[in-house]
C-alpha cells in the first residue's frame, strides 16, 4: 500500500503487539429484551376477532411455547368521527396529562415515501390526497416524505403541495375537505408529540446527508428509516409506492437485517408497485404480437423477456420488503389508492402480545414466531420472526458495511476496540486547506488471524465530515475518507510488544475541505473480530486568507526519505501530500509520545508571508517549556526552511533531540515570523515516556 495514500507505523520500530487475551473470540450474549408481536384475528370474511382473552392465544419461537408476559388489545382507529367531533378541546387537565404517552401508544403512525416516475406523480399525489381527507382521524398521525408526524390536514395539504411544485410542478386536485376542522389533541399529547417530532426530524436529516453512502444497496436507507420511526410509540406503518426493489443474492443478508430490525421497532411496510401502468406492453403493441414472429424469433421478443425479467425482479423484491416486516404487496393493480385500502383492512383491531425469549444465545439464526388461537376458521396474521445478532465471523461484506456505516453516522459511541485520534490543518500549494488527521491503537487491544508468517492485521478507517450547523460548505454531501489495510508481523515481535505501554499503531491520512465549521467522526473496525472504536468532534478549517497566518505545528517521530519516489505536488488526479517536502515526509502521529533518546521532527507553515521576506526568510524562532520552565537552550539538532514564492508559502523543518529530556510533559512553541519582536506563535504539548527497554 503506498505510504502516501495511508501511513502506517509503530512507535515501537519492527515490532506489534498483541495481548494473549485479545486474541480470544469475542462472546456474544444477550439479557432477554421483551418482543412485542402485532397479532390481528379474523374470521372468514376478514372481519376482526374483538373479544379474545390472553388465554385464547399461544405463542411459539423457533416451536417452543413462550410464556406471554404483557396482553393488550388495540382498537383500529374510529373512522365514523364526524370533522365537528374531530376537533377535540384543548385542555391542560392533570388526567389529559397522564393519558397523553397512552394515547400516543395506541396511535398509527403512517409515513407515506414516493420512489416513483415524474409522470406517476399526480396519481400518487390524488391517491395520498384521499386517503388523508377520509381516513386520517384522531389516532392516525402521518408523515410526507420526512415532514412532522400530524393529523392536521391543512398541514398536510400543504406539505404535498409542496411536494407537487418540486415535483411535477402543478397541483393536481382541490381540497375536498373543511380545513377549518383540522383535528387537535390536548397541549400534553401535542406537546408530546412535538419533542418526538424534533428528534426525528433530526434523524430523518441524518439520513438524508448520508444518502451517498447508500447508492449500492436501497435498503440501507429504509433500515435507516425504521431506526428513525422506532422512536414513536405505537405502530408504524410505511407505505411506499416505488418502480422496483431490485433484490438478488448479494443482498438478501441485508434484508435479513431490515426483517430484524423493522419486527423489533414494529414498523411494517405496505409497497404498491407504480411501474405497472405502461402505455404500451413490454416489447411491443398488440398488433406487433398477433403476429408468429411476434413471439418466436423477433428481435424486439428478447427485449420483451430481458424487460419482464427485471420486472419480475422488482416486483419480488417489493414482495420481500412488504412481507418480511408483516406488510402487503399491491404489485398488479392501477388503483394507486388500494394501497391504503389494505392499510386500513390490515391496520385496525390487533393485539399486541409481549414475551422475553427463553434462548439469549446469538448465533445469527432465524427465530420463527408463530401464533396460535383457537377457533375455526380464524385467520392470524403477525411478523413471521426476526433475527438473532450474528457473530462478525458470520456476516457477509454487505453487512459488515451496513455495521460500519452505521456506527459513522450513529450517535451510538463505541468503545471496544480504543482509540485516540488527533489533527491538524495545513494548506496546500494552491491555498485550499487541508485536514491530517491521525488515529493511534494500543497494539496490545488489536486481535489478529495467525499466519504461517506470523500475525495479520486487518483494519478499516472511516472518517466522515458534515457541514454543521454553526456554518461550513452548505449545499454539498459530507465528505467520507475510508481506507483498509493489513499487515502481518513476526509472531515474535507481537510476544516482545504485548507488554509494552508505549507500542502504538498509527494510521494516517488527509481530507480536503473547504472553510468553515464540520462536525467530524472517525470510526475503526478491527476486521477480524469486527470490534469497533469511535471518535467525534467540532472542527473549524481555517479560510488561509490573505493576513499573515500558519498551519498546525506537527510533531512526529518518523520521517521516510521520498525523494526518489512523488514529490509533494498533486499528481495527476491524486491530491497534494501536504506532508511531503524537500523529499522527505512527515507521519502524523495521533499519540503525542516520545521515547527518551529517539529524535522528534517538526513541521509547520508560514502562509502569506509578506513577498519581500520570501527570498531571505527567517529562521524558525522555537521555545520549549516544561511546566514553567523555559529549557535552553532549544536542543534543535538541525532545521531546513524552504520557501516557495509562488504559492506564498514558507515551509520550516526541525529535529530535536531528547536525549537529555527527562521524562514528563513539554510544550514546543514557534513564533511566526511578523516582523515585530511578539508574533503570532502556535505550539503543541507532548510527552517524554521512558527509553528502550525501561
Amino acid at each position: 500500500m503506498s505510504p502516501s495514500a495511508i501511513a502506517v507505523l509503530l512507535a515501537l520500530t519492527g515490532a506489534l503487539s498483541l495481548s494473549v487475551n485479545a486474541q480470544e473470540r469475542p462472546v456474544f450474549e444477550a439479557e432477554a429484551a421483551l418482543m412485542e408481536v402485532e397479532v390481528r384475528v379474523t374470521d372468514g370474511k376478514r372481519r376482526p376477532i374483538t373479544d379474545l382473552t390472553r388465554e385464547d392465544f399461544r405463542l411459539l419461537e423457533n416451536g417452543q411455547p413462550q410464556s406471554i408476559a404483557t396482553f393488550e388489545f388495540i382498537p383500529g382507529p374510529d373512522t365514523t368521527v364526524s370533522p365537528e367531533r374531530a376537533a377535540l378541546p384543548a385542555a391542560n387537565t392533570q388526567s389529559e396529562a397522564a393519558n397523553a404517552p397512552d394515547m400516543l401508544r395506541k396511535s398509527t403512525f403512517i409515513y407515506i415515501a414516493t420512489r416513483g416516475r415524474r409522470e406517476d406523480r399526480p396519481l400518487i399525489s390524488r391517491a395520498v390526497r384521499e386517503f388523508i381527507d377520509e381516513n386520517v382521524v384522531p389516532g392516525v398521525l402521518v408523515s410526507l416524505e420526512g415532514s412532522p408526524f400530524t393529523s392536521k390536514r391543512s398541514e398536510l395539504h400543504e406539505r404535498l403541495d409542496e411536494m407537487m411544485r418540486l415535483g411535477s410542478g402543478g397541483l393536481v386536485d382541490t381540497l375536498a375537505v373543511d380545513l377549518a376542522r383540522d383535528i387537535e389533541y390536548d397541549d400534553r399529547t401535542e406537546e408530546l408529540l412535538d419533542e418526538t417530532n424534533e428528534e426525528f426530524e433530526e434523524q430523518f436529516e441524518e439520513i438524508a446527508d448520508r444518502a451517498a453512502l447508500y447508492r449500492r444497496l436501497r435498503m440501507y436507507e429504509y433500515i435507516d428509516l425504521i431506526r428513525a420511526l422506532s422512536i414513536f410509540p405505537g405502530r408504524k406503518v410505511v407505505v411506499l409506492f416505488s418502480t422496483g426493489l431490485p433484490i438478488d443474492e448479494d443482498n438478501m443478508d441485508i434484508m435479513d437485517v431490515l426483517e430484524d430490525e423493522a419486527t423489533r421497532a414494529r414498523v411494517r411496510f405496505f409497497v404498491s408497485d407504480v411501474s405497472r401502468l405502461t402505455a404500451e406492453p413490454p416489447g411491443g403493441d398488440a398488433e406487433l404480437r398477433s403476429s408468429a414472429d411476434g413471439f418466436i424469433g423477433n428481435p424486439l421478443n428478447n427485449g420483451f423477456a430481458r424487460q419482464a425479467v427485471r420486472r419480475q425482479d422488482n416486483q419480488d423484491g417489493l414482495f420481500e420488503l412488504a412481507t418480511r416486516t408483516g406488510g402487503r404487496a399491491v404489485l398488479n393493480s392501477n388503483d394507486f389508492g388500494e394501497v391504503f385500502d389494505v392499510v386500513n383492512r390490515e391496520t385496525s383491531d390487533y393485539y399486541l402480545l409481549g414475551y422475553y425469549p427463553e434462548d439469549t444465545e446469538q448465533r445469527g439464526r432465524l427465530r420463527r414466531i408463530r401464533v396460535r388461537v383457537e377457533g375455526r376458521g380464524l385467520r392470524v396474521s403477525h411478523q413471521r420472526g426476526y433475527f438473532e445478532e450474528r457473530p462478525f465471523e458470520m456476516t457477509s461484506r454487505a453487512e459488515r458495511n451496513l455495521r460500519l456505516h452505521q456506527a459513522l453516522t450513529f450517535d451510538t459511541p463505541y468503545a471496544d476496540l480504543p482509540i485516540r485520534v488527533d489533527h491538524e490543518f495545513f494548506r496546500d500549494s494552491t491555498g485550499f486547506p487541508t485536514l491530517v488527521y491521525s488515529v493511534g491503537l494500543h497494539v496490545a487491544d488489536i486481535p489478529s488471524d495467525t499466519t504461517k508468517k506470523g500475525g495479520m492485521l486487518k483494519l478499516t478507517v472511516i472518517a466522515k465530515a458534515s457541514a454543521s450547523e454553526a456554518g461550513g460548505q452548505t449545499g454539498t454531501g459530507p465528505a467520507i475518507d475510508e481506507r483498509r489495510f493489513e499487515m502481518t508481523v513476526q509472531q515474535s515481535a507481537l510476544e516482545r510488544a504485548s507488554e509494552d505501554p508505549n507500542a502504538w499503531l498509527h494510521y494516517g491520512s488527509q481530507m480536503q475541505l473547504g472553510p468553515g465549521a464540520y462536525d467530524w467522526k472517525v470510526v475503526v473496525r478491527e476486521d477480524v473480530s469486527g470490534l469497533m472504536g469511535t471518535y467525534e468532534t467540532q472542527i473549524r478549517i481555517p479560510d488561509f486568507d490573505a493576513r499573515l497566518g500558519a498551519s498546525s505545528l506537527l510533531l512526529t517521530g518518523r520521517i521516510d526519505d521520498v525523494s526518489g519516489g512523488r514529490a509533494g505536488k498533486a499528481a495527476k488526479g491524486r491530491a497534494e501530500d501536504v506532508l511531503s517536502v524537500e523529499g522527505s515526509r512527515f507521519f502524523a502521529s495521533a499519540v503525542k509520545e516520545f521515547r527518551s533518546g529517539r529524535p522528534i521532527y517538526a513541521l509547520y507553515d508560514v502562509y502569506n508571508a509578506p513577498v519581500n521576506s520570501l527570498a531571505t526568510p527567517p529562521g524558525p524562532r522555537i521555545a520549549l517549556y516544561r511546566g514553567r520552565e523555559r529549557i535552553a537552550p532549544v536542543p534543535v539538532t538541525s532545521y531546513q526552511v524552504v520557501p516557495e514564492k509562488s504559492s506564498g508559502r514558507v515551509r520550516y523543518l526541525a529535529a530535536l533531540s531528547t536525549a537529555r529530556l527527562s521524562v514528563g510533559d513539554y510544550v514546543i512553541a514557534a513564533m511566526l515570523p511578523a516582523g515585530e519582536r511578539h508574533g503570532p506563535v502556535i505550539y503543541r504539548k507532548f510527552r517524554i515516556v521512558g527509553s528502550d527497554g525501561e
